[in-house]
């Protein structure tokens, strides 16, 4: 979510907790939809849950400006939530405070059939981590079913953030009680530029996440951000939020999560945010329809991507960003025009081990017509497509191993490769 400034921070003393062994992993995986910063405590009614019905929207983290934090605020979010079909994680200040009061929480929520599990806290820092876990499994004790979670902060705040932060909060936590390694990272900055570590922090979560078998979050950028009337955030346009989208799907991401949902403009005296996908009066922006399309052909997407794991990511263009790399020359699938600006993965089925590939338009300025040649291996492509979430015929050309595809700016295609006659082993680590 919004996110602190680096320092440097120290982590010690972290102890296991074997209390309970309770594998979040074990349950039915399905690709969510989140949002941060619902309607307000005067706008839960039912015009504003049908908005968020109606933009494919599937979890709500009851936190923002003028969130009720209290029972019977988290409760009339509940009863909303299961009438339109959604879920919540309710953001309840006893989470902080005696054992006594936490349990009194989680026994006025656990069993609520709109309950998808508790939000612990946003973003803590190295003073900060392990206090966050310890709440987390005191959570899951109380309701080792319903998932507890903490979103984190980017790479760049937080030293050697994936060898010792991430690493250290994973292996005390547990990963059989992490439904998701959680982060956020917005990548558009003023003046048009995109933050240098974006596509760097998508490759650490995709290698970290599967290192440990951990579907990972991310958060989507719905807002911009002024300090004292300068910009520091640019509001994303449509094309730009589906560069966002894409390149988080191209990574393995599992849940993508926009914040915020709700447009609260002033966050105290020096920080002021545009507006977002719906206005303080509950009303539709300009960045409402995209939101819901883009959701949309996630949800198609995501019925084949939940299964996937996204083995190897490489991007091709005249210059790469940090944490970036070209395909290996042995890669069974590369863009004809290196210079052709453009994210391609490598996917493969957890069950059955099938390879797909996702190929993305890095650019969110200009549409692209891009040229994908394959090896010999490869003898067909079908498409998966983003309004049904089936597969469909390709434009693949089986004579000269090649595939011709026009992309809007920041679009990504899903293909399942079928007709594998050699088997393709990557040269490159995880």
């Amino acid at each position: 979510m919004f996110f602190q400034k680096p320092f440097t921070w120290l982590l010690t003393g972290l102890a296991a907790i074997t209390s309970f062994q309770v594998s979040a992993q074990k349950k039915q995986d399905e690709f969510l939809i989140s949002i941060y910063s619902p309607p307000p405590a005067e706008f839960v009614n039912d015009e504003q849950f049908k908005l968020m019905k109606e933009g494919n929207v599937d979890i709500i983290f009851n936190i923002g400006g003028s969130v009720s934090n209290d029972k019977a605020g988290n409760l009339k979010m509940l009863d909303m939530a299961q009438k339109h079909g959604l879920k919540v994680y309710p953001h309840d200040a006893r989470i902080n405070e005696t054992d006594d009061a936490r349990k009194a929480m989680v026994n006025d929520y656990k069993n609520h059939p709109a309950l998808a599990g508790y939000y612990i806290t946003d973003e803590p820092d190295s003073a900060r981590l392990q206090s966050a876990v310890e709440t987390m499994l005191k959570v899951k004790k109380l309701d080792p079913a319903k998932d507890a979670y903490i979103n984190h902060l980017p790479d760049w705040a937080v030293n050697n953030y994936e060898n010792d932060f991430l690493k250290r909060y994973i292996e005390y936590a547990g990963k059989e009680n992490l439904n998701y390694l959680a982060y956020d990272n917005y990548p558009y900055k003023r003046k048009q530029k995109l933050e240098k570590t974006y596509f760097n922090n998508l490759e650490i979560i995709r290698r970290t996440g599967l290192k440990y078998g951990i579907k990972t979050s991310s958060c989507l950028q719905s807002f911009g951000m002024y300090f004292s009337g300068v910009e520091e955030l640019r509001k994303p346009n449509p094309d730009e939020m589906r560069m966002n989208v894409f390149s988080n799907l191209a990574y393995g991401v599992k849940n993508p999560v926009w914040f915020p949902y709700w447009s609260t403009l002033h966050h105290g005296p020096t920080i002021t945010f545009s507006t977002s996908i719906v206005d303080s009066t509950g009303g539709k922006t300009d960045l409402y329809e995209s939101f819901r399309t883009l959701n949309g052909q996630m949800k198609q997407l995501g019925k084949t991507l939940i299964h996937l794991d996204a083995q190897e990511v490489y991007h091709t263009g005249d210059s790469l960003w940090i944490g970036t790399k070209l395909p290996p020359v042995n890669f069974p699938a590369q863009i004809a025009d290196k210079k052709t600006e453009a994210i391609i993965s490598r996917f493969t089925d957890k069950n059955s081990g099938q390879m797909y590939l996702m190929i993305v338009n890095r650019s969110f300025k200009k549409p692209s017509q891009i040229i994908v040649t394959f090896d010999d291996s490869i003898k067909k492509l079908k498409e998966i497509s983003k309004e049904s979430g089936k597969p469909v015929k390709s434009r693949f050309d089986s004579k000269k191993h090649t595939i011709t595809e026009n992309f809007l700016p920041g679009e990504g295609r899903l293909y399942a490769v079928s007709k594998l006659s050699i088997s393709y082993h990557s040269d490159t680590p995880n």
